[in-house]
């Protein structure tokens, strides 16, 4: 078992009072909670519409993820602020969501670019692609494409590795911030981590450039931006208090755990409620006021939010990304479809 001793400075939970009675922890708590209040008021706002607009579920699933996101940080920041002494374990649950919000937003554009899933090996087959010496390649993109989809889920099976070996090494004492051994366990696994968001991220970005004019007027682009930078910060603020949490002690009235806790779940929930406003203009269910609804399934608000929160489709990714000679043609009906030479037969 490893030990982590506790900083000087920071084995109070609560320091000194700014003024009067108030402590920098209870101030940042009240504005936690005010700005979780007005995340979850404008998700609901957003996520409503989208629930009784649930006319095309193989888009709107990723999208409720997305818009999602801002309210798991907003809670989790929350509770990170209310018990410090949980904090470490309950902010790796926020970013796995996170890693899986990015997953979504990938299959997001995989069904604008194609909405029906049948056709996708079809369309990555003719579509274009040109060796270093200009000559076109055999079956088209559909290699590309599915370097892009590995990239991207073996992301989604990297992070959550991650995350689970650094809960076990937090919770046995081996990642902490006050000794040496410690300290250069949690500035790897910052660094794996951010490497690998960063990675898949530029995959996504990659995908979104190439096949930009396939979703001409579904603003992809600003959902893109909104997203991405909603994950950039959260991944470079992770990475710079990480870092800061190893370097500062703390005071009397501002502790160690003020600084290397609370400041960084103030600065979060912050920036959830900017991203919620800003999701509300990128990710508005209007597009799909006038969907018409082809498919035998008709969604109630309840069955609507059942289908948004199965991960099914998130797990198909997996499997696909892990089995060699599978193309990702699940979708409309959730099937996977094997490679023939050209045809796609179901499996």
């Amino acid at each position: 078992m490893g030990e982590c001793p506790a900083i000087e400075g920071s084995g109070t939970l609560t320091g000194e009072p700014i003024t009067g009675t108030l402590t920098f922890k209870s101030l940042i708590t009240y504005i936690n909670y005010a700005c979780l209040g007005l995340t979850l008021i404008l998700w609901l706002v957003l996520a409503i519409p989208h629930l009784r607009r649930y006319r095309a579920p193989d888009e709107q699933r990723p999208i409720f993820r997305i818009i999602s996101t801002p309210l798991v940080f907003a809670i989790f920041a929350l509770i990170s602020v209310h018990v410090y002494t949980a904090a470490e374990y309950v902010d790796p649950i926020a970013n796995l969501y996170e890693a899986y919000a990015l997953a979504s937003l990938f299959l997001l554009y995989v069904h604008y670019v194609v909405p029906e899933a049948r056709n996708r090996n079809e369309f990555f087959r003719n579509l274009e692609a040109k060796a270093r010496d200009g000559k076109p390649i055999r079956d088209g993109s559909i290699r590309w494409f599915m370097r892009i989809w590995r990239t991207v889920f073996f992301f989604v099976v990297i992070y959550t590795i991650l995350i689970i070996v650094q809960e076990i090494l937090q919770a046995t004492g081996h990642v902490c911030s006050t000794t040496k051994k410690g300290k250069r366990g949690q500035i790897i696994l910052s660094v794996l981590q951010t490497i690998s968001m960063v990675y898949a991220l530029l995959a996504i970005l990659r995908f979104q450039r190439r096949l930009k004019k396939y979703m001409e007027g579904r603003r992809a682009i600003m959902k893109l931006i909104s997203f991405k930078l909603f994950v950039a910060i959260q991944v470079l603020q992770r990475f710079i208090f990480s870092i800061v949490s190893t370097q500062v002690q703390g005071g009397a009235k501002v502790t160690h755990l003020d600084i290397s806790i609370g400041l960084p779940a103030l600065l979060t929930s912050i920036e959830s409620l900017i991203f919620s406003v800003w999701f509300y203009f990128t990710f508005h269910s209007k597009e799909y006021q006038e969907v018409v609804d082809t498919g035998d399934k008709k969604y109630s608000m309840f069955r609507a939010l059942l289908h948004a929160l199965n991960p099914i489709d998130i797990i198909h990714g997996v499997i696909i990304a892990f089995t060699p000679g599978k193309t990702p043609s699940f979708g409309n009906h959730d099937q996977v479809s094997t490679i023939h030479h050209g045809a796609t037969k179901p499996v």
